[in-house]
């Protein structure tokens, strides 16, 4: 059955019928993004098991359907329009398992429980392990990447593989699977040897972000040698709003939702920040964020 991405619902439907999991047709995406801002995925489909998970996507890219894999949805940007075809959602994903490395959790795991578990350095950081994955998130005091052993994917011509570090390309902000797009199917983490409390790693970010309204943390990556958000400060932005969308008072690189933003609110700031920073400072900011384009 060839899908076209103009065909409706019931036709993507039956792309991912027979596989488990849970189908919902024009489901809002906005609940299940920290960003809180997306209109309806023609389907969103949660697998059962990281096995449906990996077909659904070899059958999307077969039949040339456009997809997304969204976890805690932090770091996304859905359309005000929505997305016309299949996003996967890895919620239903959030298993971990004691290795002798230390732990190999799906894609769904959440990154507070990779936190719990010891690794420290991720504190405050919402999301899943998939997600960290792909982002290489991290704070200050590191990043994921310093402790992945492995990463299991599906690979461009539908089969299996298990990379190890080396082969993940991790950089700032990225890794293979962004630049690629490369579903992370399983992650194997090792544990630091030292554990630190973390609530004074969670008091420092409440103090220092704006953890009080919706966002998806910071949206410009850090030029070279500078602070994005500094920038964005010395630009004279802090606090400009459009619509419900405001670059946040408390950390420029923020753009927070303020109760009803839109996309396209969020995207002018964007704009904005761009434009006045090539003009005073002749940097080009470069998104951290992943806007979905419609």
């Amino acid at each position: 059955m060839a899908t076209e991405p103009g065909d409706g619902p019931l036709a993507l439907l039956r792309l991912i019928e027979d596989l488990p999991g849970e189908q919902r047709l024009n489901e809002p995406l906005a609940p299940y993004t920290t960003f809180r801002i997306g209109g309806p995925a023609r389907v969103l489909f949660f697998p059962k098991t990281v096995e449906a998970l990996a077909e659904a996507v070899r059958r999307a890219r077969r039949e040339k359907v456009p997809y997304r894999l969204i976890g805690g949805g932090a770091k996304v940007l859905f359309p005000d329009e929505g997305f016309p075809g299949l996003v996967l959602h890895t919620g239903l994903l959030c298993r971990a398992f004691d290795t002798e490395e230390g732990l190999w959790v799906e894609p769904g795991f959440p990154i507070s429980g990779l936190v719990k578990r010891g690794l420290w350095v991720l504190a405050g950081i919402p999301g899943s392990a998939g997600g960290a994955v792909v982002m290489n998130a991290g704070t200050r005091h590191g990043s994921i990447s310093s402790y992945v052993t492995a990463v299991q994917t599906l690979l461009p011509d539908g089969s299996l593989a298990t990379l190890p570090p080396e082969e993940c390309r991790f950089s700032y902000r990225s890794s293979v699977f962004r630049e690629k797009r490369l579903p992370v199917l399983g992650v194997g983490v090792k544990l630091p040897e030292e554990i630190r409390p973390v609530e004074e790693l969670l008091a420092e970010r409440r103090r220092t972000q704006p953890l009080g309204f919706p966002s998806a943390g910071c949206v410009f990556r850090n030029p070279e040698g500078a602070s994005a958000g500094w920038l964005i400060e010395r630009a004279g932005l802090k606090g400009k709003r459009v619509g419900d969308a405001q670059i946040s008072e408390i950390h420029a690189n923020f753009i927070v939702n303020l109760g009803k933003a839109r996309a396209s609110h969020v995207l002018s700031l964007i704009e904005a920040a761009q434009s006045a920073v090539r003009r005073l400072f002749g940097i080009t900011l470069s998104l951290e964020l992943e806007v979905v384009l419609p």
